[in-house]
């Protein structure tokens, strides 16, 4: 059980602590790209908690929590997202040098993005395999 509690509640952490870095405690005004940020916060959240209720439903049925091939995946997923990551930062980066946006922008972006793209590497990574 301490394999599904401790990913429940760091993400649980990350949401809430991400939330308020993402909508500053006074500040009145949400932005539209705040509420996207939220929402997808949120989405990541709500996959986490479905991921962590499978785990639950199998250690129920008495079958291992992970087997090699979901390890194999979330290898190969880990590797490519890690590598799309690096060209997010850069990418932000020359964006940020030539425009004029907050560095609170560029961090939130980098920080979802590399959420996402493990998200989608493994969506993808995990149809190719199958």
């Amino acid at each position: 059980m301490k394999k599904v509690f401790l990913p429940v509640f760091v993400l649980t952490w990350v949401v809430v602590l991400s939330g308020f870095w993402i909508i500053q405690p006074g500040d009145t005004n949400s932005s539209t790209l705040e509420l996207i940020f939220i929402g997808v916060i949120l989405l990541l959240f709500i996959l986490g908690i479905y991921f962590s209720y499978g785990r639950i439903k199998r250690k129920k049925e008495g079958l291992p929590e992970e087997d090699e091939l979901s390890r194999i995946i979330e290898g190969k997923a880990a590797a490519t997202s890690y590598y799309l990551s690096i060209i997010l930062w850069l990418a932000l980066i020359f964006i940020q040098n030539h425009l004029s946006i907050e560095l609170k922008w560029v961090f939130s972006i980098g920080m979802i993005g590399m959420a996402l793209l493990f998200v989608i590497s493994w969506v993808i990574i995990n149809i190719r395999e199958s």
